[in-house]
């Protein structure tokens, strides 16, 4: 006795997924390995207050430029002349549920304006005889700016923020000198601040 062709079929395709299931050919996953965070690495970072205190949070978002957002940031204990720190806090909302963030302190500020100068100041291969270049500078608090070669379109610039887990974005020349021009904003914001006493 023959079987229907529309049965065979039917066999066929509810045994295709079970076969595509078998535990012989699913790729080995790599275990993930968690391990306690890194020390913090700017003030921003490890300022905190002790339980039964208000933290107090005081910020200005000064813009964004390809998905990169720039804030001046203060926190403090309290709303008195307490303890307060400030700093420029540079986001990325990646792939994971919480956007990554870099930190930089004030005394950071005219170093990492002087890294996105010299970044900027490529326009051609530097590197001589060699065909592709990479430059990268970072801030203590893994603010990561990038300039390399590219095959077509000449410099290539980036930003990547976060310690643990990474975001990434690729800039052109004109957004990564937009990116300068809000950190610059940021810096000034902060340094108009008078302390409250």
């Amino acid at each position: 006795m023959r079987a229907h062709p529309l049965t065979l079929v039917a066999a066929i395709l509810l045994a295709a997924p079970l076969a595509a299931q078998s535990p012989a050919q699913a790729p080995p996953q790599e275990p993930i390995i968690i391990g306690p965070p890194p020390p913090p690495a700017t003030a921003l970072e490890a300022f905190n207050v002790p339980p039964g205190t208000v933290l107090f949070t005081s910020y200005e978002d000064l813009g964004e430029v390809a998905g990169v957002f720039v804030e001046a940031r203060e926190l403090r204990e309290g709303r008195g002349p307490a303890r307060r720190v400030r700093g420029i806090v540079v986001t990325i909302a990646g792939r994971q549920p919480n956007p990554e963030q870099a930190y930089v302190d004030p005394d950071e500020f005219a170093t990492l304006l002087r890294g996105f100068d010299a970044l900027l100041a490529i326009t051609t291969n530097p590197s001589g005889q060699w065909r592709n270049f990479d430059m990268r500078f970072s801030t203590r608090g893994e603010l990561v700016l990038t300039a390399s070669s590219t095959r077509n379109r000449g410099v290539l610039y980036g930003v990547e923020v976060g310690r643990v887990q990474h975001a990434r974005r690729t800039l052109n020349g004109g957004e990564f000198h937009q990116l300068r021009t809000l950190v610059e904003a940021a810096q000034q914001k902060l340094a108009t601040l008078a302390d409250e006493r």
